[in-house]
């Protein structure tokens, strides 16, 4: 997989998790200590996001980076 197609992958799954929990992009940046527009790019697939922001995110949606990031 590109590193294109698995940004846009992980931006996908990253935005499925948080609206299966019904919050916004600015509640998901506020408890994973992420900058919103950061978060919007990722999930946009025009941000790679780092194993740090990887692993915030996933602990906020309550999943792995495994899950993620899976291809």
């Amino acid at each position: 997989m590109s590193k294109n197609g698995f940004t846009a992958v992980v931006g996908r799954r990253i935005k499925k998790f948080r609206l299966d929990l019904g919050i916004s992009q600015e509640e998901l940046a506020s408890i994973s200590f992420v900058d919103r527009t950061y978060l919007c790019q990722i999930e946009l697939g025009t941000a790679n996001p780092t194993l740090r922001v990887l692993c915030r995110l996933s602990r906020a949606l309550g999943t792995s980076v495994s899950e993620i990031t899976r291809p």
